[in-house]
């Protein structure tokens, strides 16, 4: 796979566009002519960031452009990045970031070139990321901007400008933060909801809908503004009269997700058929983008730079982008997962699959498409999605909760009420670890195994091979009769590694995927770390012993007994936070066979973990290089390990 070749215009050009708008100021018709050269200017410059990065969302950044645009260049006040009193632009729609930061390039927060690192350790991440100049909060977990926002206002900014998306709408803690600018009179918050009538790529009517927006916003005590958003005359006449407002303003801008480009535009679309949410345009398609925007531009330098492009080849340029270390020979946990999911269906099992609007990504689809009776479809609404299952669960069925495990993190106080009532629910954390390496803080999740074992009764598994996915199922379904259980999977396939012997779960023991007969044993849990430490081991000189241990809650005494009388030194290695792991269970289960047996021999037990933030990067292995994780590291530390 090559790095893609793409048409960025320069900060030059935008700085003469910024010009000829101060020089037009008073005439509204000439104003709003440069407006809409810019915002043509800032869709070319977010398709190149996403272009590039070969992964992003040009539907949702494209919606947006006006929006971003007038308040960008025309509306806020020209203060200083750091002046206390400046105003405030925030998406609460992460997703739309690559739009965000083409204003932001645009406006010399930092250079325009830099766009094309979209989603690169060094350069603009996946969501909104405070990294970036310019970026006010972290986003990209939705729900969460306007109660920040509202925070903002209280604390003394002086104008906080909002963008929501009217899936997001389905995370409940907006009509919290709602309540409280209404309560507390907070004119100095803008709302603006992006209504472009399309989440992923379903329309919000198919997944859960709002009847009437505008009277649920002016129920809550807000003046509601109904505009064009991807109109610059209707968005600009709208911002701008927002000081005369007597109370909370809410925006709803209607758009066209994908707006701009006419083969992306959408305000609707059939039932998991609206391609451009996460899509990227082939050369071809990216071609015909630019002819299209290029008709929206009046600046000769732009003009001359897009039909000098067009003129080359339609070729490539740059160096390869990494891919990882070992190809993939079988399908991911999260695959097999889904697979599985249809098998129990099909042979009349009661599984009721729940979903988070992550139906494609949580290889759902085929699932949903077979057994819709037996799927429920929740929208962006974790917490209102566990509590629902904790629901099913009371009436005798076995729910399957499925989204990224970074987005249980909200949910779980209601996963710990569930877990009192003493009800099997299965809680799927897809996307888990570091594999996910392209969406950044927000979506990768490495805490979540800790924040597991907190909640009383539940089960932690945690499979290295997709085979083990079945047998785990079947194990709780057959032996567990109350309790709930997580289990951690991962979207990406890893190395194909064989275990040494027979490949079988066994609830609270290993699977011992390398023999050496050593005095050291290498303890790892999931599919990228175990193959890691089996290619490092297979590259020693000295010998170890790897272990790949599924079970990180109860894990059984038995087991740890055998790993005691082969082995006297333990390196626990594993894709999780530092904390709450492996390692604990680890230490937890040898500290109780140390108290049955006083006269064991203590044995030496050290770990690496991923201790640190994660980011976004286009690498594979970025992640796993980073936190020492990948095969060449690991044998470096186990090499001097064992010299020690």
């Amino acid at each position: 796979m090559m790095k893609r070749h793409v048409y960025l215009v320069d900060h030059s050009a935008y700085s003469d566009l910024q010009e000829r708008l101060a020089s037009a100021q008073g005439d509204a018709v000439a104003e709003c002519a440069v407006l809409r050269e810019l915002c043509a200017v800032n869709r070319i410059n977010a398709m190149a960031a996403v272009t590039s990065a070969e992964h992003g969302w040009l539907g949702a950044s494209f919606s947006i452009a006006e929006i971003l645009t007038v308040l960008y260049f025309d509306v806020l006040s020209a203060c200083s990045p750091d002046d206390p009193e400046r105003e405030y632009v925030v998406l609460g729609k992460g997703h739309a970031a690559a739009m965000q930061y083409a204003a932001l390039a645009g406006l010399g927060r930092f250079p325009v070139q830099d766009l094309c690192l979209y989603k690169q350790p060094h350069g603009p991440q996946a969501h909104t990321d405070i990294s970036t100049p310019g970026i006010e909060i972290n986003s990209g977990s939705l729900g969460q901007a306007l109660s920040k926002c509202c925070g903002l206002a209280l604390g003394g900014a002086r104008r906080v400008f909002c963008v929501l998306g009217d899936g997001e709408l389905q995370e409940g803690q907006n009509f919290e933060a709602l309540q409280t600018i209404a309560h507390r009179d907070r004119r100095n918050v803008a709302t603006i909801v992006d209504r472009n009538g399309l989440q992923s790529d379903s329309a919000v009517s198919d997944i859960k809908g709002i009847h009437d927006l505008e009277g649920v916003l002016q129920g809550f005590g807000f003046d509601v503004r109904c505009i064009d958003g991807n109109s610059v005359e209707h968005v600009r006449s709208c911002l701008t009269s927002l000081h005369q407002a007597h109370r909370p303003v809410a925006i709803i801008a209607d758009t066209n997700k994908g707006a701009g480009v006419s083969f992306m535009s959408a305000r609707t679309a059939p039932r998991r058929s609206y391609a451009w949410h996460g899509g990227i345009p082939s050369p071809a398609e990216y071609r015909a983008a630019l002819r299209e925007l290029r008709n929206s531009i009046r600046h000769t330098g732009v003009l001359q730079g897009i039909e000098a492009f067009l003129a080359r080849d339609a070729g490539v340029a740059g160096g390869p982008v990494p891919t990882p270390s070992g190809a993939p020979t079988c399908v991911s946990t999260g695959t097999a997962f889904g697979a599985h999911l249809c098998d129990l269906a099909a042979a009349g099992t009661d599984v009721v699959a729940l979903d988070a609007d992550l139906e494609k990504p949580c290889r759902l689809a085929e699932f949903a498409q077979r057994f819709p009776d037996q799927f429920i479809e929740m929208g962006i609404s974790e917490q209102d999605m566990v509590s629902c299952a904790g629901g099913l669960a009371l009436r005798g069925r076995l729910p399957i909760v499925n989204t990224y495990a970074a987005f249980l993190r909200r949910a779980l106080e209601q996963i710990y009420v569930n877990a009192t009532e003493r009800t099997r629910i299965v809680y799927a954390g897809h996307y888990a670890g570091l594999c996910y390496t392209t969406d950044g803080k927000t979506h990768q999740c490495t805490g979540d195994i800790g924040m597991m074992r907190t909640i009383p009764g539940m089960h932690v598994l945690y499979p290295a091979f997709p085979e083990e996915v079945p047998e785990m199922l079947a194990w709780y379904m057959h032996e567990v009769p109350r309790d709930p259980l997580y289990i951690r999977l991962h979207r990406t396939p890893a190395p194909d590694i064989r275990p040494a012997g027979t490949l079988r779960f066994r609830h609270g023991h290993g699977v011992r995927v390398r023999v050496r007969d050593s005095q050291t044993a290498v303890l790892t849990c999931g599919p990228h770390t175990t193959a890691s430490c089996a290619r490092a081991i297979d590259q020693l000189n000295a010998p170890c012993d790897l272990y790949a241990v599924p079970t990180l809650r109860f894990l059984d005494a038995e087991f740890a007994r055998e790993l005691l009388d082969r082995h006297d030194t333990f390196a626990v290695v594993e894709e999780n936070s530092a904390a709450g792991g492996l390692f604990d269970e680890v230490c937890a289960v040898f500290a109780h066979v140390a108290e049955q047996d006083p006269g064991r021999q203590r044995p030496r037990v050290v770990r690496r973990a991923v201790d640190g933030l994660t980011f976004s990067t286009r690498d594979p292995d970025g992640l796993y290089c980073h936190f020492g994780l990948d095969a060449d590291s690991l044998r470096v530390w186990l090499t001097e390990l064992l010299c020690c």
